[in-house]
């Protein structure tokens, strides 16, 4: 579920440059952009990744 928020975060922060015409509103989403992208997700215990024996 943090995975998918974390997705529609940038996206809807893309969105929202592609329509904003404020500078200073763009600069504030640029850098809510840059710290979404520079979040990182940890895998979910137990979740694919760590579990290969699966069939």
């Amino acid at each position: 579920m943090e995975r998918y928020i974390h997705n529609e975060n940038i996206r809807r922060y893309q969105k929202l440059l592609e329509v904003e015409q404020d500078e200073e509103k763009r600069n504030i989403i640029r850098k809510l952009l840059a710290e979404e992208e520079a979040r990182e997700i940890p895998a979910k215990p137990g979740g694919p990744r760590e579990n290969p024996k699966r069939p």
